[in-house]
């Protein structure tokens, strides 16, 4: 079993073997959510990625589905090369 020890002050450190296994803070820092398991007397973190409101578009159900549409017809083969004029030309 590993420990993780909390200042006083709330920082929490969380050991180097357990961060390894996780990929955690390898490059920069890493920000958690933190969930409270009153029941089980347990407190939670889960690595999460921020990101600025006006990017979250891309991550809304909508766009994803169109991803994931436009995957599947690359994969199958539904796809057309068109010239940087063709390109153009979609959008006078």
């Amino acid at each position: 079993m590993k420990t993780a020890t909390m200042s006083r002050n709330g920082r929490l450190t969380v050991p180097a073997e357990v961060r390894a296994a996780l990929g955690l803070g390898l490059d920069d820092e890493t920000e958690f959510e933190v969930e409270v398991d009153t029941a089980s007397d347990a407190l939670i973190l889960r690595p999460v990625v921020v990101l600025r409101r006006e990017d979250a578009w891309a991550y809304s159900p909508e766009h994803r589905a169109l991803l994931e549409q436009a995957h599947d017809d690359s994969r199958d083969g539904r796809v057309r090369q068109i010239t940087e004029q063709e390109l153009l030309d979609l959008h006078p």
